[in-house]
């Protein structure tokens, strides 16, 4: 989970400005469970912050997504969503009403590599399931 005193530590350690605006930012991503779009982000911050752009929330996701601080998914064709849990777990999306939920394993995910494949090492993998949430499906 995304720590605001970590994500400062990282961005300043980057050469990143601490603005207010990134602050909020990292703040707004503290402690969830869901997964916000970046227009979810912009649209809770812009009415206390006037001058944050759309770029702004990107860009400053970017930056906490190369220090692993979030994910960032492309479980969606149209926008992207921001994971703060950086912990390994597979993803749902409902077709229906677009809600994403964690989805947590027993085992892990083995995949063996033979020197054939021509892979030498997978630093990361992500598995997107879609299909209708229980809400959805009980209507």
């Amino acid at each position: 989970m995304l720590k605001l005193e970590e994500g400062m530590k990282h961005l300043q350690d980057r050469g990143a400005k601490l603005t207010a605006q990134r602050i909020a930012i990292m703040a707004s991503l503290e402690n969830r469970r869901d997964h916000p779009s970046a227009e979810m982000i912009f649209s809770e911050l812009k009415p206390l912050y006037p001058t944050l752009s759309i770029a702004t929330v990107y860009s400053t996701a970017h930056l906490l997504a190369q220090v692993s601080m979030i994910r960032i998914l492309s479980i969606d064709e149209k926008r992207v969503f921001f994971d703060p849990d950086t912990n390994p777990h597979a993803h749902f999306m409902c077709t229906k009403c677009k809600r994403i939920i964690d989805m947590r394993s027993d085992h892990e995910m083995r995949i063996q590599l033979k020197p054939e494949d021509g892979i030498f090492s997978i630093d990361s993998t992500e598995v997107f399931h879609y299909g209708l949430c229980s809400n959805c499906g009980n209507l």
